[in-house]
């Protein structure tokens, strides 16, 4: 589909000019079963902010808190996993807004590769919307903070091709007039079916 026949609908999924990429980000410590642990420093949802669209990548960027009673803590525990979801718009992540997932890290390799001086890891994610997404993981930046003994997570930085960026937001597309078909016509073809009844009677 040309861009003269997408409705205004389809151009603000796609936005071309990035003027509505914003979103939340999730991070969790999890156990070995994959579920969230319920301590102190065992999850953080903050903004995230679209840093840079320059070049052939997408980075987005989130600030984590490292207060005293609000924090991401990676400890240097067995059986502890760090984990994090990316999501485009609302404050909730749906199926049809995340962004993506990463793949569950061990917090002792996490640990293991801070050592010295080094205060950055990374992690790769998954987009789901991309096909063959496993074939085609992004790396997600982060730093760490030393306070008391305790290493905290205190930024987070998402890179993506602007190729896999638009390749996500053209199936989100999808997944929108998909749920047009279900739930009634787009409101340009409304607008269009509108206009063609005034033009039938004022011809009439």
């Amino acid at each position: 589909m040309s861009e003269k026949e997408l409705t205004k609908g389809a151009k603000r999924i796609l936005d071309d000019t990035e003027e509505n990429t914003c979103g939340f980000a999730s991070f969790f410590i999890l156990d070995q079963d994959g579920y969230g642990k319920k301590t102190k420093g065992s999850n953080v949802e903050v903004p995230w902010h679209l840093v840079s669209s320059e070049g052939d990548e997408i980075v987005m960027q989130a600030e984590l808190p490292a207060n005293p009673i609000f924090y991401l803590q990676v400890s240097n525990e067995e059986g502890n996993y760090f984990w994090s979801q990316w999501w485009l718009g609302d404050s909730k992540r749906s199926k049809t807004n995340a962004i993506c997932d990463s793949i569950p890290k061990d917090c002792r390799l996490i640990h293991k590769s801070l050592d010295g001086d080094k205060v950055e890891f990374t992690c790769e994610a998954q987009v789901p919307f991309l096909k063959d997404s496993m074939s085609r993981l992004v790396t997600l930046t982060f730093t760490t903070k030393e306070q008391k003994f305790v290493t905290k997570v205190t930024k987070a930085v998402l890179k993506m091709p602007k190729a896999s960026w638009a390749e996500w937001k053209q199936h989100r597309l999808r997944l929108w007039r998909a749920s047009k078909v279900w739930g009634g016509k787009d409101e340009d073809d409304k607008d269009d079916d509108e206009k063609d009844d005034k033009d039938k009677k004022d011809d009439a």
